[in-house]
């Protein structure tokens, strides 16, 4: 036996949003008597249910979740509490003999879990950030790029010069550390193999419409009064303001825009949020990718993919 095999194994399940990786995971928990952990930068928040399209309670009681419901939406959650707890999630699981399936669309998160990131213990800083977004947008990313390359030339060979957002966690961590990023962060060994299951579509028309479908059904459902009951609780937090189709609710309700307006913006968002979160895991060779809109029987396809890999129990 060599010694990856010697490794016990962990599903990954990732993809753009609206791309069906909670129903998959859920049938994959329940054909290998699995626990599903949730990779999800907002369905950590407790109360934002229907718009962050969380699994039923239904679904949970049937299936054991980890990493739902963590925290209230009046702080933000870190990167590096996302690892410390879903690693003590995903090694009670292994303990226990059943099969981990990480399964959401934070790519940063499932690589600080599954990867053997090495996150730096450094908090947001809203301030630097906010100084440093202004700096971008009256001279453009180059501007924070060249201060990138001048703390981290390490750093900015390893940034795309355009990727404004991990510039400026880089500069973030450089400028409070006092030391560049790169010399705090790296990779460690993990005591697992992942098996990497991408979701995506040949025709990105269909994702467009799955978002659209699904936009409607969380309007159906409520979604209106979650976003007021979250504001009145907790008023317009970080967490919330950041969530795709709560931002745009919160404008509809305070009546400067109409529901269509909303919408459409909502929809726009979430498209891109989707074609970001499709880059982002296309960056890893390890993923086997299933075409949605292409696999008539998606699952066996995806067992296909498993066989000799997973033992059913």
């Amino acid at each position: 036996m060599t010694e990856i095999d010697s490794k016990p194994n962990v599903i990954a399940v990732v993809g753009p949003t609206a791309s069906g990786k909670t129903a998959l995971a859920l049938q994959l928990a329940a054909k290998f008597g699995g626990e599903v952990i949730a990779c999800d930068s907002r369905t950590v928040y407790q109360y934002m249910d229907i718009g962050t399209a969380k699994p039923s309670r239904e679904e949970q009681n049937e299936i054991p979740h980890h990493m739902l419901d963590v925290v209230e939406p009046d702080r933000v959650y870190s990167v590096a509490e996302f690892q410390r707890e879903g690693t003590v999630a995903l090694q009670s699981i292994l303990s226990r003999g059943k099969l981990p399936i990480v399964c959401g669309g934070t790519g940063l998160y499932a690589r600080a879990l599954l990867e053997g990131l090495m996150i730096p213990e450094v908090a947001p800083q809203p301030e630097l950030r906010e100084s440093l977004k202004v700096l971008a947008d009256e001279h453009g990313n180059e501007a924070i790029f060249s201060k990138l390359k001048e703390l981290d030339p390490v750093s900015a060979g390893k940034i795309a010069a355009n990727d404004r957002f991990r510039i400026i966690r880089a500069l973030e961590v450089t400028m409070t550390l006092g030391r560049p990023f790169s010399e705090v962060t790296g990779k460690t060994e993990v005591p697992f193999n992942v098996i990497w299951i991408g979701l995506n579509f040949d025709d990105r028309s269909i994702l467009r419409n799955r978002i659209i479908e699904r936009w409607d059904m969380q309007i159906k459902a409520g979604m209106i009064d979650e976003t007021r009951l979250l504001v009145s609780k907790y008023g317009l937090t970080q967490p919330i303001l950041n969530a795709v189709g709560y931002k745009q609710l919160i404008t509809y309700t305070d009546g400067l825009w109409s529901l269509e307006e909303a919408t459409e913006d909502c929809i726009r968002h979430s498209y891109q949020l989707a074609r970001k979160q499709i880059m982002w895991f296309r960056s890893n060779p390890a993923t086997n990718w299933f075409s949605v809109d292409k696999s008539k029987h998606l699952f066996d396809d995806v067992l296909t993919q498993l066989d000799g890999r997973i033992e059913t129990p």
